[in-house]
């Protein structure tokens, strides 16, 4: 069906302290920096494409077992993460879930693009969309995107722009009126 196709996404700002001993993997102070992480369909797997201490670029073929068509991706992420620690130690849930999701949905018969496209739906965040009518499965998912995204754009001590303590005035020139903050007197008549 889908032989051979793997897709890539890139994975900024992320690395990976790993050393390579007698062919013994120990965390040292040698440096691997992920580059892309994909998926391969048929057999299933997970692909992360790094740059070795040496400077070298590798790749790292994970099989994933166990990935069932209609269950929850949560298991076999987190057997993936124990049995492939020393490289993905690093490489952030959020994007291997999605890329396991995806995997998920080729296996039911959609191609990789139609994957692509429905996944991307659920890993979007709409500032417009009710977030009380979704289930707690989409619900925690949405809250780990926020929460990524948070993090991301969090500035810590030592981050240029970092100013201990600020504090912002917001000026509300024009007060604005809802219904549900009428005055008492209002209320009482």
């Amino acid at each position: 069906m889908h032989k051979n196709k793997c897709i890539f996404f890139y994975i900024p700002d992320v690395q990976l302290c790993v050393y390579l001993y007698n062919g013994i993997y120990q965390n040292m102070d040698a440096r691997i920096e992920p580059q892309k992480l994909g998926i391969r369909a048929q057999p299933p797997a997970l692909i992360l494409i790094y740059r070795s201490a040496d400077g070298r670029e590798r790749q790292r073929t994970m099989p994933i077992r166990f990935l069932n068509k209609y269950g929850t991706v949560e298991k076999v992420l987190k057997e993936l993460k124990e049995r492939h620690k020393e490289h993905l130690e690093k490489v952030p849930d959020l994007r291997m879930e999605k890329m396991l999701r995806i995997l998920q949905e080729s296996q039911k018969g959609r191609s990789i693009d139609e994957a692509v496209s429905n996944i991307s739906k659920d890993y979007d965040l709409d500032p417009n969309q009710d977030l009380n009518k979704l289930n707690d499965e989409q619900l925690n998912r949405k809250k780990k995107i926020m929460d990524n995204t948070f993090q991301k754009n969090q500035l810590k001590p030592g981050d240029p722009g970092y100013e201990y303590d600020k504090q912002v005035d917001f000026d509300t020139a024009e007060k604005v009126e809802a219904g549900w903050d009428s005055s008492e007197e209002d209320f009482w008549s």
